[in-house]
């Protein structure tokens, strides 16, 4: 990741956002979005009590998570031109099988760092739904990106800012494929050449996203399925978000 000046990826509505690489100089006002809409509206974080004014914890613990992923140097932001606000990011990580006897990032974060309770169980949630699924094994290849959280503040929603994250995203993931543009991340990851994206869109809203973009569904799962403090996921939840989609566009 960059101290600063991220690379400018594209321009939207006539040049008034553009879209850039997530920089140590923005990443706080990038992490601010997620506190303005992600773990107040996201699915699972209502499902967790993530949204809840008192478990401020949880929400800490989140942003902990997204400043250990931005360090990849992989995830995305759309900046409005006039002001300078950040008001859309797409926090991205590098996965891949760790070394014997090491745990892999989610589980070793969620171990080692997570102190809530309430994040714990989402972390528990992505875990859970990204095993049921071995997209190395089913993709026959040892690393992709995960698209972890995409969120838009609710002022700037349909726009399709989240739909331009998940496409740069893409052509992100792909030029590193082909080797291309590796000084700009992490130096332990420029040796990986990630073969996929995948996400968990955990909405109607993302699952849109994914379909307009070109993402496959691998593996769809009920929130009846899940429980978190006396009540099944879909209890909380909004009845128009009835499942969460594993899915993946892979090259």
């Amino acid at each position: 990741m960059r101290a600063e000046n991220g690379r400018l990826w594209g321009t939207l509505h006539d040049g008034k956002f553009e879209v850039r690489s997530v920089t140590q100089s923005d990443l706080e006002d990038a992490l601010d979005v997620l506190e303005g809409s992600f773990f107040l509206n996201e699915s699972v974080c209502i499902a967790c009590e993530i949204n809840l004014p008192e478990n401020r914890q949880a929400r800490l613990d989140l942003r902990k998570l997204c400043q250990k992923t931005a360090l990849d140097g992989v995830s995305l932001l759309v900046k409005e031109v006039d002001t300078g606000r950040v008001v859309s990011v797409s926090f991205n990580k590098i996965q891949f099988a760790p070394p014997p006897g090491d745990d892999h990032f989610f589980l070793k974060f969620r171990n080692e760092d997570v102190k809530s309770p309430q994040a714990r169980r989402l972390m528990d949630f992505m875990i859970e739904v990204d095993e049921r699924i071995d997209v190395c094994a089913m993709f026959n290849m040892s690393c992709f990106c995960e698209l972890m959280f995409l969120a838009t503040l609710p002022s700037h929603e349909r726009l399709g800012l989240a739909r331009s994250l998940s496409q740069f995203t893409i052509q992100l993931t792909k030029e590193l494929a082909e080797g291309k543009g590796l000084e700009d991340i992490d130096e332990k990851l420029r040796s990986k050449r990630p073969a996929a994206v995948t996400a968990l869109w955990t909405s109607s809203f993302s699952q849109k996203v994914g379909k307009a973009t070109g993402f496959k569904v691998i593996n769809t799962v009920s929130y009846s399925e899940f429980m978190y403090n006396g009540k099944r996921f879909n209890e909380r939840i909004s009845p128009i978000h009835q499942s969460c989609e594993h899915v993946i566009y892979n090259f």
